[in-house]
C-alpha cells in the first residue's frame, strides 16, 4: 500500500501550482548541496523549518516528527566520519554537515509532499516537459518516502512489543540489532513494489500514448514570482559559493 503525506489545508504552499513547487523546490535542494559548513547547514534546516511553518502551517514539532526515521542513518554519518578523516575533530564536523544536510534535504522533500497531492505532482512534472511515465515514476518515488516510513515505524513498533531495545549497548551492539528492522523493511518494500506493479498493470498503464488530466492546472502572478524568487536565490548561493567560497569547507585537500 502506498501512503501519502499530503494534509489538505489553506496555507499559501497547498495554493502555488505544482510547478511553482517544484521549482522552489528544486532550487532549495540545489542550495543544500552547495555548502557544507555545519553552521551553514544548520541555518538551512532551520530556515526550512521557520519556512514551513509560515508558509505550508505545518507545525515545527510535526516536521521534526517527520525526521524521527532519519536519525539511525544521521548518528551512523556522524560516527562515520571521525573514523574516515583524519583529524578526527575536524571528521566529526563533517559528520555533522553532511548529516544536517541530509535532514534539510528529507525535510524540503517532506513539506513538497505535505502540500501537493499526487495528481497535481504528476501534473507539474508533465507540464515541465518531462513525459507522463517519467513523472510518475518521480512522483511514486516521492510517495515511496511516506511509505518507507509508515512501515519502519509499524515495524519497530511491532519489534518493541517483542522485547526489542534498541537504546541498550554501545554503537555495535545497537547497528546489529538494526537488523531486526531492516530485513522486515527490505522484505515489505519488496512486496510493496511487486503490488504496484501489478496495479499499473491491471490499469493498462502505457497502453495509450496522449494522455488527458480531468482537472487542469494554471499559473498565477504568485507562482511566477514564487519561481523568480527562488531562482534568484539559487542564484546568489551560487554566486557565494562559487563567486567567494562561501560555505564549503574542502574536505580532500
Amino acid at each position: 500500500m502506498i501512503h501519502t503525506f499530503y494534509r489538505e489545508n489553506d496555507s499559501f504552499l497547498h495554493s502555488l501550482d505544482p510547478r511553482a513547487k517544484i521549482v522552489g523546490s528544486t532550487s532549495a535542494l540545489a542550495i543544500i548541496l552547495l555548502f557544507n559548513d555545519p553552521i551553514i547547514t544548520g541555518s538551512l534546516l532551520v530556515s526550512v523549518l521557520i519556512l514551513g511553518r509560515l508558509f505550508g502551517k505545518i507545525s515545527i514539532r510535526e516536521q521534526l516528527r517527520l525526521l524521527k526515521p532519519l536519525i539511525p542513518l544521521v548518528l551512523f554519518t556522524i560516527i562515520l566520519w571521525p573514523v574516515i578523516y583524519k583529524p578526527r575533530l575536524e571528521g566529526f564536523m563533517f559528520g555533522v554537515s553532511f548529516a544536517l544536510r541530509l535532514l534539510t534535504l528529507g525535510l524540503v522533500t517532506f513539506i513538497l509532499l505535505m502540500t501537493t497531492p499526487q495528481r497535481e505532482l504528476i501534473q507539474g512534472f508533465v507540464k515541465l516537459g518531462l513525459p507522463y511515465e517519467f513523472g510518475l515514476t518521480i512522483s511514486i518515488g516521492l510517495r515511496y518516502i511516506p511509505t518507507l516510513y509508515i512501515l519502519t515505524r509499524n515495524i519497530m513498533d511491532a519489534q518493541r512489543s517483542r522485547g526489542w531495545e534498541m537504546e541498550k549497548g554501545n554503537i555495535v551492539v545497537r547497528t546489529r540489532k538494526m537488523s531486526a528492522v531492516m530485513i522486515p523493511l527490505l522484505v515489505a518494500s519488496l512486496k510493496t513494489a511487486h503490488e504496484l506493479s501489478i496495479a499499473l498493470e491491471s490499469r493498462a498503464f502505457g497502453a495509450g500514448k496522449r494522455r488527458t488530466f480531468l482537472h487542469d492546472i494554471k499559473m498565477g502572478k504568485k507562482d511566477y514570482i514564487t519561481i523568480v524568487t527562488s531562482l534568484v536565490l539559487l542564484g546568489v548561493a551560487l554566486y557565494l559559493r562559487y563567486g567567494f567560497g562561501f560555505g564549503h569547507i574542502n574536505v580532500y585537500g
